[in-house]
């Protein structure tokens, strides 16, 4: 099961393109956010109605719940846009398209603090009018200062790069290269894959934030 966040304006089709594209379960959960204070009620009243429509041609079953944000204090509106993550009892599908930018902000706050209760992100494009999911990126993690390095050492190669060469470029134990890399998989700073039963490592966008960040 899952937990369905997105924001709403007075535009629907941000909200209803992506839980097309996402897709839906029976048992799951719709959870649309907007401001406690509306500048048009009824325009907002037709667009929840716009999206309860679809959820009943959908499947009945899908809860729909809408939760009116404090938006007037930025901080107020990013803690309650965390504990709607946060208290979410399924996994939470995040959508960062459409709605107030008071609302907007806060939630893609939010859903870069949580990461790892967040399973996918989508953004819908103005451009095209497609919904594509989204790498969030997350640097909350802190690598030791040796696993910074190996980081740093990836992101040198510019390309994905062999276990062996990774060990040998840093003149390094492999055992002391495996378990850097398996952290900094762990962090979300680095990604893997396994060819010919040789690891290749790459590093992430979560992972060159990270470093721009330290090494400012």
């Amino acid at each position: 099961m899952e937990t369905f966040i997105s924001p709403i304006g007075f535009n629907t089709t941000s909200v209803t393109r992506t839980l097309l594209t996402h897709g839906l379960d029976s048992d799951d959960a719709v959870c649309l956010i907007r401001p406690a204070t509306e500048t048009d009620d009824e325009r907002a009243a037709e667009a929840v109605a716009d999206v309860e429509g679809l959820l009943q041609e959908i499947d009945p079953s899908i809860t729909l719940d809408i939760k009116e944000i404090p938006h007037q204090d930025f901080e107020t509106a990013v803690m309650a846009c965390s504990e709607l993550i946060s208290d979410a009892e399924n996994e939470v599908v995040v959508s960062l398209s459409g709605g107030a930018r008071d609302v907007f902000l806060p939630l893609t706050i939010a859903a870069m603090v949580h990461s790892d209760r967040v399973t996918t992100t989508y953004g819908y494009s103005d451009i095209d009018g497609q919904a594509r999911s989204l790498p969030l990126p997350s640097v909350t993690a802190t690598p030791s200062d040796s696993e910074r390095t190996t980081l740093q050492a990836v992101a040198a190669a510019d390309e994905e790069v062999s276990l062996p060469a990774l060990t040998e470029g840093l003149s390094a134990v492999k055992s002391t290269i495996t378990r850097h890399v398996a952290s900094l998989e762990d962090y979300g700073y680095l990604t893997a894959k396994t060819d010919m039963r040789t690891k290749y490592v790459s590093i992430t966008l979560s992972g060159r934030l990270y470093l721009a960040m330290v090494d400012s």
